[in-house]
């Protein structure tokens, strides 16, 4: 055995261990971790206070603050749901996510009417916690998903790490309720996977607000900033005819979300994927606006100096 799998068996065997505490016990250890990113580290503090204060021009110092001082809270919340999520391991971990009802949602409906006759492709960001994504199928109440769509037929894709450690932790803990879930498909792997599955009508969940480390695509303002985005989803719906669904991640209260599914288009083929992308942002700003704690403000989500020249030049004339 390397290392690499040793050191990530390590980690993954702790963090499964404390995941089995209670999720009210966890959070008070993730408020500790928000205070010591906060008032010890400044964990990305520049990052952060940039992005909420060029998003939000019109906000105060003391408003841009109460978000900031917020959105650590919520950092500390993420460390907590995904530190116990890692504790809830094959069928019990399956009901004791289905208690904890963290995840609900409101008209899982949508998502299986789109994907009776096609390919879906689910946008979502970096609302909620992207986290808890491979316990997907554990989520629903009153509608059992299993029986409407094939686990094996649902794919989360996923950014991998720079540290192969952390890569590995990070994939086995996403499916530690579903310990066989085959549906954790790296982001590299995507487009050829569609392409090669299209018969098999996929889901595919994309988290598409990231910043795009190969192909950018002027998407236009974006939370008040000339903004680039990634369109290989978007051009695959398109090109393959799958349906393109926005899915909404709202924070209900401390342990709980809610998803929502909202329909882009019934039948990509033939239709412009700018014209898709922009109206998935669209979608996401007024979500962020309404919710700004809700978003991952301390990613570098727009990197000024590398922006596209039509941005550019936008950004320059404000």
């Amino acid at each position: 055995m390397d290392s690499v799998k040793i050191r990530a068996g390590i980690v993954r065997g702790l963090i499964s261990l404390v995941g089995k505490l209670p999720l009210n016990v966890l959070y008070r250890l993730g408020d500790a971790v928000a205070w010591f990113m906060r008032s010890v580290m400044s964990y990305r503090k520049g990052v952060i206070y940039t992005n909420i204060a060029r998003a939000f021009p019109t906000k105060t110092y003391d408003e841009v603050n109460v978000i900031a001082d917020e959105y650590y809270t919520r950092l500390g919340n993420l460390v907590a749901e995904t530190i116990w999520f890692g504790g809830c391991n094959g069928r019990k971990g399956g009901k004791r996510i289905r208690k904890q009802h963290i995840y609900e949602y409101v008209n899982p409906e949508v998502l299986i009417e789109a994907n009776r006759e096609r390919g879906v492709m689910a946008m979502k960001s970096h609302c909620g916690n992207w986290e808890l994504l491979g316990g997907i199928h554990e989520y629903s109440y009153g509608l059992d998903l299993h029986e409407y769509i094939d686990q094996n037929n649902f794919y989360v894709a996923y950014r991998a790490m720079y540290s192969k450690v952390s890569d590995k932790v990070f994939y086995e803990n996403r499916r530690a309720p579903l310990p066989d879930y085959p549906g954790l498909l790296e982001d590299t792997k995507f487009l050829r996977h569609a392409v090669v599955h299209r018969k098999d009508k996929p889901i595919y969940v994309l988290n598409a607000d990231q910043y795009p480390y190969v192909a950018c695509h002027y998407v236009g303002k974006f939370l008040s900033q000339p903004t680039d985005g990634m369109l290989g989803g978007f051009a695959m719906a398109a090109k393959l005819g799958f349906a393109v669904l926005y899915m909404r991640e709202e924070r209900v209260s401390r342990g709980h979300y809610r998803l929502t599914f909202e329909v882009i288009t019934e039948n990509a083929a033939g239709q412009d994927p700018e014209m898709l992308m922009r109206r998935y942002y669209d979608l996401l700003e007024a979500d962020i606006r309404k919710d700004p704690v809700n978003w991952l403000w301390s990613h570098k989500r727009w990197h000024y100096d590398a922006i596209n020249p039509e941005a550019k030049a936008e950004l320059e004339a404000r």
